[in-house]
C-alpha cells in the first residue's frame, strides 16, 4: 500500500500545482489525496505499527497517537472518497456554470459525509457501514454516470479525447471501490478486500502518467512541453527567424493577388468591387508586415504581446479571405458558434491563424476539405482546423512543434518555424495547442483562449 500512498498523492500533488484554481482540477486532485489516505492507513496498520513495535518504540502515548493517525485517515478515505468524487464529475460536466443553486451543492453534499464522523460502527467493522453505504453508493454511482453523460455530450474530438482519458482514470477504480470498501463489507462481511484495490489503481496511475506525457491530463502535459519549448526557442535568435518567416508569408499573400488582378485586367474581366476587396488583402498583408517588424524589432530572445479585445470569429473570416487565391481545389466549412471576445494581440494571431490554414491547404494539394470551427467551453473559446490530408505519423506528430523541424524539405524558403512559432504566441496568450493526425486520416489543430469581458472597442488590455 506504500505504492498507492505515494503515487496518488504524488499525482494529487503534481495536478493541484499545475493548474490550482481551477475547480476541477482541485476535486481530482481531492481524489486522489482521500484515496492516498486509505494507502496511508494501511501503511501505518501494515508497516509502521510493527516496525516501532520491533526496535521497542511503541510506548503507549506513541501507539494512541499512531492509532489516532489510522483511524483518522482511514475515515478520510471511507468517507471523503465519495463526496469528492461525485463533486469532482458535478464541476467537471458541460452544464454545471448554469445549474440553479451550484453553490450551495458542495454544502449540501458534505452534510451525510461530514455526520458519519459523530455514528460509532458496529463491532467489528472499521466504519458505521449501516449509514455509509446508503449515501457512499449513490454517491459514487451518479459521479460515474454524470462523467459517461459529460463524455456522450461532448462533441468537440479534442474535448472528447479528454474526457474520455478522465472517465478512464477516474470511473473505473471508484466503481470497483464501490463493491470492495462499501457493498461487499455491508452485505457479506468481507471487510479486507479494500486490499485489492491496489492493481486498479495501478491502472489508474499508468493512464495518468502515460496520457500525460502524450497527450496531456488535466494540464501536466502543458507544464512538460511548455518547459521543452522554451528552452529550445531561448537557444535561437526567435525575432529574426520568425520576423523572416511573416514576411515570406506575407510576401506570398501579395504576390497571390496582385497576379491575380494582373490576369483579370489582361483577360478584360476586372470587376472594380472585387479589385477594391483584392486591394485591401495587399494592404493588409503589408500592414502585417510593418506590425510584425514593429513588435519584433530588436528582440531577439521574447516576443512580446500588445493585447487588445477582437471578435475571433471576425478574424478568422479575414484570414481565410486573404487565403482566397490558394483555396480554388479546396471547400471550405465554417462554423461560428460562439460569440465571445478574446484577449490577443491582433498581428501575431492573425500570423498564427494564417500559418495553420496554409498548412492546412498545402496538406491537400489535390483539394478537398478545409473545416474552420470556432466553438466556447466555459472559459474557454476553441479554434478547430480540420484538413482531409494524407494526415502524419507519429514520429514526425512528435516533433512538429520543434523549431526548425518541417515536413516540407522540398519546398524553398521554408525555415521549419511555423508550428514551433503558433505555439508560442497561442502559450503566450495563455492558451493551449495540440495537434491530432493519423496517417490517411487528416489532420486537426485545435487552439484553446480564455475568455475575456468585453472592453469598449479597440481598447489596448494592460
Amino acid at each position: 500500500m506504500l505504492f498507492v500512498f505515494i503515487g496518488l498523492w504524488t499525482i494529487g500533488l503534481l495536478l493541484i500545482v499545475t493548474d490550482p484554481k481551477r475547480a476541477t482540477t482541485q476535486w481530482i486532485s481531492s481524489i486522489a489525496f482521500t484515496g492516498g489516505c486509505g494507502g496511508l492507513s494501511a501503511v501505518i496498520a501494515d508497516d509502521i505499527v510493527p516496525y516501532l513495535f520491533d526496535r521497542g518504540l511503541l510506548t503507549m502515548p506513541v501507539a494512541v497517537l499512531v492509532a489516532k493517525a489510522e483511524l483518522a485517515s482511514s475515515l478520510m478515505c471511507y468517507f471523503g472518497l465519495p463526496y469528492t468524487f461525485l463533486m469532482f464529475a458535478i464541476v467537471y460536466y458541460p452544464d454545471y456554470s448554469v445549474w440553479p443553486w451550484k453553490r450551495w451543492i458542495p454544502w449540501a453534499l458534505a452534510v451525510l459525509p461530514a455526520f458519519s464522523f459523530v455514528l460509532e460502527p458496529k463491532p467489528g467493522d472499521p466504519i458505521p457501514y449501516y449509514f455509509v453505504t446508503p449515501w457512499a453508493a449513490p454517491y459514487i454511482v451518479a459521479g460515474a454516470v454524470l462523467l459517461i453523460m459529460a463524455l456522450l455530450k461532448e462533441k468537440n474530438s479534442f474535448l472528447r479525447r479528454s474526457r474520455m482519458l478522465t472517465t478512464l482514470a477516474a470511473a473505473p477504480t471508484l466503481v470497483f471501490a464501490l463493491f470492495t470498501l462499501y457493498l461487499l463489507p455491508t452485505f457479506f462481511g468481507f471487510s479486507e478486500l479494500w486490499r485489492y484495490n491496489i492493481g486498479v489503481i495501478a491502472l489508474t496511475l499508468a493512464i495518468i502518467v502515460g496520457s500525460s506525457f502524450r497527450y496531456g491530463f488535466m494540464g501536466l502535459q502543458i507544464s512538460i512541453r511548455n518547459q521543452k519549448l522554451d528552452y529550445t526557442l531561448r537557444a535561437i535568435t526567435s525575432g529574426t527567424s520568425i520576423l523572416n518567416h511573416a514576411i515570406k508569408n506575407d510576401v506570398g499573400k501579395i504576390r497571390l493577388f496582385g497576379d491575380k488582378i494582373k490576369s483579370e485586367a489582361a483577360a478584360g474581366q476586372t470587376d472594380p468591387a472585387q479589385v477594391v476587396q483584392d486591394m485591401e488583402v495587399i494592404l493588409s498583408a503589408s500592414q502585417h508586415i510593418y506590425d510584425m517588424i514593429y513588435r519584433i524589432q530588436g528582440q531577439t530572445q521574447e516576443i512580446k504581446l500588445q493585447l487588445v479585445e477582437l471578435d475571433p470569429c471576425e478574424l478568422m473570416r479575414d484570414c481565410i479571405r486573404t487565403l482566397s487565391p490558394e483555396l480554388q481545389k479546396v471547400e471550405v466549412r465554417e462554423q461560428y458558434l460562439t460569440e465571445e471576445p478574446i484577449a490577443a494581440d491582433r498581428a501575431q494571431l492573425t500570423e498564427v491563424w494564417t500559418n495553420v490554414l496554409t498548412n492546412a491547404i498545402e496538406a491537400m494539394p489535390d483539394g478537398g476539405v478545409l473545416t474552420v470551427r470556432l466553438t466556447e467551453t466555459k472559459r474557454k473559446v476553441v479554434v478547430e482546423v480540420k484538413d482531409t490530408g494524407p494526415g502524419m505519423e507519429k514520429a514526425q506528430l512528435k516533433r512538429v512543434f520543434d523549431p526548425f523541424y518541417t515536413t516540407k524539405s522540398g519546398k524553398k524558403m521554408n525555415f521549419g518555424l511555423g508550428l514551433s512559432y503558433c505555439y508560442t504566441i497561442v502559450q503566450k496568450h495563455k492558451g493551449t495547442m495540440n495537434i491530432h493526425s493519423e496517417p490517411g486520416q487528416g489532420t486537426s489543430v485545435f487552439m484553446q483562449f480564455p475568455k475575456r469581458k468585453r472592453l469598449p472597442a479597440g481598447r489596448e488590455l494592460i
